[in-house]
């Protein structure tokens, strides 16, 4: 029985994004085929300038905000600032990989990186603008019919 997942990154928010990669990278060593599908905000993910740049989701500095009290009254602005700091920290301090490294384990692995054609298009991207490595860009139609192609399809949104 052939297994694929496809898993949909249309945020761009460090805490949404290692997870989705993190999903990734673990089904394809399960042996499963797994492509990676990069639309909206998520495109800035696999962009070759943005992916520096990427910020905590408002819910997750918030989060982190209950567990430090200075963070309580603070400015949206700052306080996803500073989460953003924090939560760099706290991954370096607990050994778990950057972006960076998650994105280049995916590559290494097999995972295929699918950029979102609209999403280029609307937020002026170019292929060469994109990382190394990823798959030609295309619609949504055309990621979920190679998703659906499998016997038993996954499908996850981030």
């Amino acid at each position: 029985m052939s297994v694929k997942v496809g898993i949909i990154v249309i945020s761009g928010n460090i805490d949404k994004v290692l997870p989705a990669f993190m999903l990734a990278n673990t089904s394809i060593a399960m042996g499963f085929e797994t492509g990676m599908f990069f639309s909206f905000y998520g495109i800035n993910v696999i962009h070759k300038e943005r992916k520096n740049n990427l910020k905590v989701s408002l819910d997750g500095a918030s989060s982190i905000a209950l567990q430090i009290p200075e963070l309580q009254n603070i400015s949206n602005v700052e306080l996803l600032e500073r989460s953003t700091e924090i939560i760099g920290k706290m991954l370096k301090d607990n050994k778990i990989p950057s972006i960076d490294d998650l994105i280049n384990q995916a590559l290494s692995l097999g995972v295929k990186i699918f950029p979102c054609q609209t999403a280029m298009q609307i937020f002026g991207i170019k292929k060469d603008d994109l990382i190394n490595g990823t798959e030609n860009p295309v619609g949504a139609a055309t990621f979920l019919n190679y998703i659906n192609s499998a016997d038993k399809p996954i499908v996850m949104n981030f």
